[in-house]
């Protein structure tokens, strides 16, 4: 092996070390978070009462605060934090735009207005999973075939999503008008009030199934980063690959917000922040989106749901205050991204 060799192997090995660093910090930040974050709420209680209520659970007023509400809704915030975040990256890896996501494309709005749909209905979680993401494939084909047909540029497609996006919100709107099932305020905001170990569950399953899979095809979204023809060239099905990532990604957001409602810019931050920490390969971006989407989104419904106590705000609502800057920010930076 030449000197040369050895060192560029060292470098490498060195920078691996320094993203494994990353991740494990992540992940113990994510789980003092949770842990602390428990105690916080309109009923005060104490972090010991919480550490026996988990260990040793009863029928005490605590245990009840815990396990019902506490415990399922931090849980929830997590794996939707995870997924919304994995989403993104996927997307923006797919489009190689950072201001590409299910949110800005429409999808996710599509996704919950079948979710309403299907509530109209009377349907259960199950069907109504299938409503959500039938109509966010169906706004995934319609940016395909707008992209596809005129030849825009990444940035006009997303002005074509975002007007999807508000056209699917309007639609979500009269339905939850119709089914009365569901607030307004709910239905452009997000929420995790209503949050159950079913959701908590649900998703956890999709989660488990579809990380491994996008990890898997994880090394071709690298080499398309070079350009399709690079990609193709070493045998890379190039539209295999965006067709099944994509898929996925949609998936992911229309199991979500069925439980959440539109949760915007958790899916457009996280992978934004990791590309940037992690470089371009997407093994590592996955699971580093996944983290700090988990951070964001626990953090600000946190903040939702203590400072203005009784009062709640809807957990969309800080997400946008803290998006808005982000979005310019990205705009103005948009050069940057690859």
């Amino acid at each position: 092996m030449s000197i040369r060799n050895y060192k560029t192997e060292e470098r490498y090995a060195k920078y691996t070390a320094r993203r494994f660093g990353i991740l494990s910090l992540l992940l113990a930040s994510l789980i003092v978070l949770a842990i602390l974050v428990i105690p916080l709420g309109a009923a005060s209680i104490s972090l010991e009462d919480v550490i026996d209520s988990i260990f040793s659970r009863g029928s005490s007023y605590t245990d009840t605060i815990v396990w019902q509400l506490r415990l399922p809704r931090i849980l929830m915030a997590i794996v939707s934090g995870m997924g919304l975040a994995l989403s993104g990256a996927v997307v923006q890896g797919v489009l190689h735009n950072p201001l590409a996501s299910p949110f800005t494309l429409g999808v996710s709005s599509a996704a919950f207005f079948g979710a309403m749909v299907g509530g109209i209905f009377g349907a259960g979680i199950g069907i109504n999973i299938v409503f959500a993401f039938f109509f966010g494939m169906v706004a995934l084909l319609l940016i395909y075939l707008i992209a596809k047909r005129r030849e825009m540029s990444s940035e006009t497609v997303i002005l074509c999503g975002i007007c999807l996006m508000y056209l699917f919100l309007i639609l979500a709107s009269v339905a939850g008008i119709i089914g009365g099932s569901i607030g307004i305020s709910q239905i452009l905001s997000g929420y995790l009030i209503s949050s159950s170990w079913i959701s908590v569950f649900t998703t956890s399953i999709l989660l488990i199934i579809t990380f491994p899979l996008l990890i898997w095809y994880a090394r071709d979204l690298n080499a398309m980063v070079l350009g399709d023809d690079t990609a193709a060239s070493v045998g890379i099905n190039v539209k295999r690959t965006r067709m099944i990532s994509m898929i996925l990604a949609t998936l992911i957001v229309s199991v979500i917000v069925c439980f959440t409602g539109v949760i915007g810019f958790v899916c457009l931050i996280s992978p934004f922040i990791a590309r940037t920490t992690m470089g371009n390969d997407h093994r590592f971006i996955f699971s580093c989106s996944a983290l700090i989407g988990a951070l964001l989104l626990l953090g600000t419904d946190t903040v939702a749901r203590t400072a203005i106590q009784p009062i709640e705000i809807p957990v969309g609502m800080i997400m946008t205050i803290v998006g808005i800057p982000f979005i310019l920010y990205l705009a103005v930076k948009r050069s940057g991204f690859y």
